[in-house]
Parts: structure tokens; C-alpha cells; sequence
């Protein structure tokens, strides 16, 4: 349907727009605003394929931000992001976790 191309349209512009190497904390903070917005907009039934349209990188950035936003959990979002995060890890597996949490760069 067109809100769903909308959706993910609007995820890939934000995986895309991640400002990488900034060292700007409001730069960092309203480019993960922007991301969970774009990921509590998505149903539940079309996160699976938002995560497989992802590279090994790009899920891996999408980990980072989930980690992020739980980090500062807003209303409903840890529910969404735990539905983000199980398709995550099925799509990136451990490793993805492993490469986020010792990963130098923050999101």
C-alpha cells in the first residue's frame, strides 16, 4: 500500500541521513528523534521487511539506534523498538549486537 512505501521510504531516508563521525550531540539527538519516529510509525507486520531490506551495516546502525532509544524509552517506545530488535538480531544475529556494543562510534 502507498502509507506502507511511505514508511519505508521514510526509514531508508533515515538510515541514509545518519550523520556518521559527528561529534555534535544535537546533531546525534535529532537524527535519533527523527529514526523513532520513523520506527514507531511502521506496523508491526511490516517491520520484518523494513530489517531485511538492510545491509549487514545497515542493521547494524538500526541496532545502534534501538539501543539508543532504549537508553531514553519515550511512551510506547520500548514495545516498538523490542519488535524492532527481535527482526534486528533475526536479520544481524549476535554479531550485530557485539559489533553495537563495542563499536567506538555512537549513534
Amino acid at each position: 500500500t502507498r502509507r506502507r512505501g511511505d514508511a519505508l521510504r521514510a526509514f531508508h531516508a533515515a538510515i541514509r541521513s545518519h550523520p556518521a563521525g559527528s561529534k555534535n550531540p544535537a546533531v546525534k539527538e535529532q537524527a535519533q528523534g527523527m529514526m523513532l519516529k520513523v520506527l514507531t510509525a511502521f506496523k508491526s507486520s511490516e517491520i520484518e521487511q523494513a530489517v531485511n531490506s538492510l545491509d549487514r551495516n545497515g542493521v547494524d546502525l538500526l541496532m545502534k539506534y534501538i539501543y539508543k532509544g532504549f537508553e531514553k524509552p519515550t511512551e510506547n517506545s520500548s514495545a516498538i523498538l523490542l519488535q524492532w530488535h527481535e527482526k534486528a538480531l533475526a536479520a544481524g544475529g549476535l554479531g550485530s549486537i557485539v559489533r553495537v556494543l563495542t563499536a567506538r562510534k555512537t549513534v
